[in-house]
């Protein structure tokens, strides 16, 4: 339950939840099954699922990004990882749900097929299970089946549509949006359509298929160079597509379309999804269609198998090729990171003035004036929802909604994680800690000591050179050794790849990460430290690779919001650090160094709403 709510309200909602559980199980009898899997995603396999289309946030009231469920006849599990594990308290009925908390490089999948075969293995029978076959990939199934089989808690398996999750639902479903589909520049994002149907065109030939069948909104984005804004912090709109060396075949109702996006993508097809399944089955020449099982779903191979196309298995054929941004892509990233380190920069000065002066801001307020400040500098939305957590709050990785009732304080650290997308469909995203107060407040010696172990971290990483061929585990291990040495750790990875969505595979920096880092690659670099005594810090910059000595890369930031001078205490750094720490910090002059030279930002607005709406530093 949300410790943010009055009693009465988190009563009702427990209430709510209980028999949403209850029906839920009810429906899992008519069913005939003894457990059922609820997954975090949706059909297009989105990680940020808008919560009022979200089945597993409906059942559970847990509303992060990531966490599955499992539900049987007595008990009911909510997987999540290190992000969330206070969330899910917090947020849950711990007498209705067992939250299991997932450390760092066990995964969730890993841990819901422990859970299945300790369930399995305490029957008499074998387990009857149900999934939802278009939110699980064949990939994660197949491992599902075969541990459950290996250490004998042998299962059947029973796709379920609609799922006891959405049959216990029932008609409480969101109105349809529009997708607002753009056509984007072609002359400024890289390479055309047709450019990228003749690479598509060697990745078929390779695997002998005729065509390629797609379901993360991301790829169908970088395909066919075009944007939506259909689902919240994301620069996406819901489709599926099928891509021959011809033409990319859409799947969407049609009339949604507007006739500009058409006529600026000829290469580009729009049906309804029922024709678009038709036609590969009536077409000879798309018969051999590549098929990612890691990256589709259960219920889109059924639907491939049913028209009688034959599948050809292929590994994530497009993700190295869209991992390595072109020139022109990196140029407007790097442009949509400038503005945002902007935003970030001049919401931090005001925060700082206002409080010092006396006015009441809360964490709520911060995260609407962010929000606001983006839509004045051209952002179309934000690409994740603003985390800002004050004082013990940022012990939680992934802190929630923020408290409208938590009063900023001079002296706070304040804990702020940020992004947004602009015209070109880019997500931003970019963590800063700051000490709450004017240019003359000092930290305590704590707040400097954590602070500058993170940033120590937070420098190994922007200014790391790796052999060619490094993987992300070995870019890990040194952004983690300085807080290794003084016996610390954080539990999520150190980094995410970072491109039309927030969250983007490969790269990946993490304690498993074994896939190469490259020339092109963007991704974040962000330790941080968390206790609940304490709260937490965390610096996150995005940063590429680009070529280092000879046989080396180079890592190189691309974030460059000011860190807080007040919070570093330069006697930790070494003369490597402090002389990247001084090129890092040379910056134009900007309207949070007012802060640092005593001078206030404009007035505050009158009201609450206005300042909000309009936080100009």
């Amino acid at each position: 339950m949300s410790t943010n709510a009055p009693a009465s309200a988190r009563d009702e909602q427990r209430a709510l939840l209980a028999d949403r559980l209850a029906r839920t199980r009810a429906r899992m009898e008519k069913m005939g099954v003894d457990a059922a899997i609820v997954r975090s995603t949706d059909r297009f396999l989105n990680e940020y699922v808008p919560e009022d289309e979200s089945a597993r946030v409906w059942l559970t009231g847990f509303t992060g990004s990531m966490g599955d469920a499992l539900v049987t006849a007595e008990e009911a599990f909510l997987f999540v990882d290190g992000r969330y594990w206070i969330q899910a308290d917090a947020q849950v009925d711990l007498d209705l749900w067992t939250v299991v908390k997932v450390r760092l490089g066990t995964g969730l999948d890993q841990a819901l097929i422990d859970q299945l075969v300790a369930f399995g293995q305490e029957r008499t029978k074998k387990l009857r299970v149900g999934f939802e076959p278009d939110r699980l990939t064949p990939r994660v199934l197949d491992r599902l089946k075969e541990a459950t089989t290996a250490a004998s808690a042998s299962a059947t398996w029973k796709p379920l549509f609609p799922s006891p999750v959405e049959a216990a639902r029932g008609s409480e479903r969101p109105a349809p949006k529009d997708p607002e589909i753009r056509a984007l520049d072609e002359s400024k994002v890289g390479p055309t359509v047709p450019e990228k149907l003749v690479v598509l065109e060697g990745l078929l030939n390779a695997c002998g298929a005729e065509a390629l069948l797609v379901q993360r909104l991301d790829e169908i984005m970088w395909l066919t160079n075009l944007r939506g804004r259909e689902l919240p912090h994301q620069a996406t709109f819901k489709c599926i597509a099928l891509a021959t060396p011809e033409r990319i075949l859409v799947g969407i109702d049609p009339s949604k379309v507007p006739g500009s996006v058409r006529r600026a993508r000829e290469g580009v097809l729009f049906m309804p999804e029922a024709e678009l399944w038709t036609m590969v089955g009536r077409k000879a020449k798309r018969r051999r269609v590549a098929f990612d099982p890691a990256n589709n779903t259960v219920q889109a191979r059924g639907q491939l198998e049913k028209v009688g196309a034959q599948l050809i298995e292929v590994d994530a054929p497009l993700q190295p090729v869209r991992a390595k941004k072109s020139v022109s892509e990196l140029r407007v990233m790097k442009a949509a990171f400038a503005r945002a380190d902007a935003v970030v920069e001049g919401v931090i000065a005001w925060v700082c003035a206002e409080v010092e002066k006396g006015e009441r801001l809360t964490e709520a307020s911060l995260a609407e004036a962010v929000e606001a400040r983006f839509r004045e500098s051209g952002a179309l939305d934000l690409s994740f929802r603003v985390i800002s957590a004050a004082g013990k709050n940022a012990a939680q990785i992934h802190y929630g909604e923020p408290n409208p009732r938590r009063v900023l304080k001079v002296g706070d650290l304040v804990l702020l994680d940020t992004g947004a997308y602009f015209e070109e469909g880019y997500a931003t995203d970019l963590t800063r800690t700051f000490l709450v107060g004017g240019p003359k407040r000092s930290a305590t010696d704590e707040q400097k000591r954590i602070y500058t172990l993170v940033l120590k971290a937070a420098i190994a990483g922007m200014r790391a050179v790796l052999p060619e061929g490094a993987k992300g585990v070995q870019l890990d291990a040194l952004v983690r050794a300085p807080m290794w040495a003084e016996g610390l750790d954080y539990n999520h990875g150190t980094g995410h790849g970072v491109g039309i969505n927030v969250h983007e595979f490969p790269p990946r920096v993490g304690p498993s990460s074994q896939t190469p880092l490259e020339i092109g690659h963007v991704f974040s670099i962000e330790p941080g430290y968390y206790k609940p005594s304490f709260g937490g810090v965390r610096i996150e910059n995005l940063c590429t690779v680009v070529p280092g000595p000879k046989g080396f890369i180079r890592v190189e930031p691309l974030t460059f919001s000011p860190l807080d001078a007040r919070l570093i205490d330069t006697r930790m750094l070494s003369s490597d650090e402090k002389s990247f720490l001084a090129r890092y910090q040379r910056r134009p002059a900007s309207p949070a160094r007012a802060v640092k030279k005593g001078r206030t930002p404009t007035k505050r607005p009158a009201t609450a709403k206005k300042a909000a709406r309009r936080p100009r530093a």
